[in-house]
Order: C-alpha cells, then structure tokens, then sequence
C-alpha cells in the first residue's frame, strides 16, 4: 500500500484536521519540559563542578582575648591551613565584607549587632585531594577553640536535591504530556471509525482484512502526528532559542545578581567567581545541551509519530474485533 494513497477519506474529517496542531502543542510541552530536564542535569553537573574545591573555616570570637593575641591565633590558624596537604590558598574575609554579606539576611544595622562576628576564612583545595577535615578541625581548635571546617556538603546536597525533585517533575510532566497525546489520537481514531463505517463495511466486503484498515488509520496518524511533531519541537527549540538571547541581553544584571548569590555564598561554598559565571551559563537554555542531546530533541516528532501510529492501529484493531 502507498504511504500518500487511502480508502478511506480520513483527511477530510475535522478531527484530523485539528489532530496536527493538537499534538504539536503536546509534543511542545514534551520539548520544553525534556529541554528543562537536560538542562538540570547540566546545571546539576556544574554546581558539583564550580562548588568542588572550596572550604570556609570559621574561627570564633573571644571577647577575653586582646586584638594583638588574636591576631598571633589568627595568623597561626592561617599558617596551618595552608600547611595542610590539598589546600592551595586561604583568604581571611575582612570585617566590612562580611557585615555586607550578612547585610541581606540581618539588615542594614548589622554593624550595630552586640554579638561579635567571628572570623571567616576561604580556603581553595585541589578538588582531586583527599582532606581529613576532622583531623584540621582539631588542629584548628588547639588553636583558636571552637573552630569549625566545613566543606558545604549538607549545603550542596540540598541544592542538588532540589534540582533531582525539578527534574522529576519534568519527567513526570512528560509521561503526562505522552498520555495525554495517545488519548488524543485514541478519540481521533474512534471518531473516524464512527464516521466511515459504512465504508469499513463496504472494504470488509471486498474482501480487505482488519489489518488493512488499520493501516489505513496507522498511515493517516503517522503522517498528521510526524507534521505536528516537528511544529511543535521547531516551535520549542525557538522558545529556547529565545530565552538564551533574552537572558544574554540581561546578562550584566543577572552576573550581577549572580555575583551577589555569590559573594554571600562565600560564608558556605566560598566559590564567588566561578559560582556567579557556571550559574550563568546554567540558566542559559541550550548553551549546556550536548549534540546528543540536540539528537534526542530532534527525534522526539519521530518518537510521537510512531507513538500515534501505534495507537491508532492497536485502537482500531480493537474496536473491530468488539464489533465482530
């Protein structure tokens, strides 16, 4: 049988004619919310990256010690980070920098507090050593006592937590979406049946099989659902497309926002720079997206098209073997 010939006149029912921008609207969704997912696994793979290599060490105050005593703790404490095996640098963050920091979260008279801000220190590691962070801990605290090293894992673990639960729900959004396009072309199917059935009858008395008139419907859905398909996907890859130019056009304010969640992020991940410019690149839809991924955007109409085809000829099939 041709692919452009039919028995039946199932292009001229206004189900059909709809069915195209129907699914292109579903395969849409499915596009944006598969694009949103790959795009969270890059994001998620960055923040790992960017956030590797990075520990604050917090010192606390005594107010019984005078400045030149702690000073000589201070000095002692930076001397034995950067002693440690893994550790490449350490940076004290300065008084005023760390009440602007704390500015956000307390207000604008967080200079006027009465409790005494302890001492923060950045450290950068080699992300591939292997630190005992207990063993510098108690280092530290024979030191200054009271202090505490923390390589953010509680924070990281959260925020990738939060990532895997959006992806989920996007993963969820497209079995939803799926369901919902085969629904769609369930109905479309039945109504068709409904419609020609006179003609399925006069086809059964000639002599054609089940099997041919489901493909004529399988054909038909094929064809309708592959034009839908790549509407809906073009129509997608535009909307990314967008969103990336929109984003790089405000990307001066969103680095500067960026930097920010940085800047603040030093007293847990410490990672200002390379934090304010991989979220920048992450938020950038289809900057991250591999060729591969690009491959499974682009096969999403063919993977429908099938879909559709399939069950259209699984539904007819089955509603005439009910009939007979």
């Amino acid at each position: 049988m041709s692919w452009r010939r039919s028995d039946l006149p199932l292009r001229a029912d206004p189900a059909t004619r709809f069915l195209p921008w129907i699914l292109g609207f579903l395969v849409y969704l499915s596009a944006l919310m598969i694009g949103c997912g790959l795009m969270i696994e890059q994001m998620a793979e960055r923040w790992q990256a960017g956030l590797a290599g990075n520990l604050t060490v917090e010192l606390p105050i005594d107010p019984a010690i005078d400045a030149k005593t702690r000073g000589e703790r201070l000095n002692a404490a930076i001397d034995l980070i950067t002693a440690t095996p893994g550790i490449s640098s350490a940076s004290v963050l300065e008084q005023a920098e760390l009440e602007r920091l704390l500015r956000p979260w307390l207000g604008d008279n967080v200079d006027q507090l009465d409790v005494a801000l302890p001492t923060m220190i950045a450290v950068t590691t080699d992300p591939k050593a292997i630190i005992d962070l207990a063993d510098l801990q108690l280092r530290l605290s024979a030191i200054v006592a009271g202090s505490q090293v923390d390589n953010h894992g509680n924070w990281v673990d959260d925020a990738l937590h939060f990532l895997r639960t959006l992806q989920a729900l996007a993963a969820f959004l497209v079995v939803l979406v799926v369901a919902a396009a085969a629904a769609t072309v369930i109905f479309v199917t039945r109504t068709g049946l409904a419609v020609h059935q006179p003609v399925i009858e006069i086809l059964h008395l000639v002599g054609a099989q089940d099997r041919y008139i489901a493909r004529q419907f399988q054909v038909q859905s094929f064809r309708v659902s592959l034009i839908g398909g790549v509407i809906g996907t073009l129509l997608a890859v535009l909307t990314m497309g967008g969103l990336t130019l929109a984003l790089s056009h405000q990307g001066t304010a969103f680095a500067g926002a960026s930097q920010g969640i940085a800047e603040q992020a030093r007293i847990l991940p410490a990672a200002t720079d390379r934090l304010g410019r991989f979220l920048v690149q992450s938020l950038s839809f289809g900057s991250g997206l591999t060729p591969w991924h690009w491959v499974a955007m682009a096969a999403l109409p063919l993977v429908i098209a099938c879909l559709a085809m399939l069950t259209a000829r699984w539904t007819v099939l089955r509603s005439i073997h009910r009939a007979m």
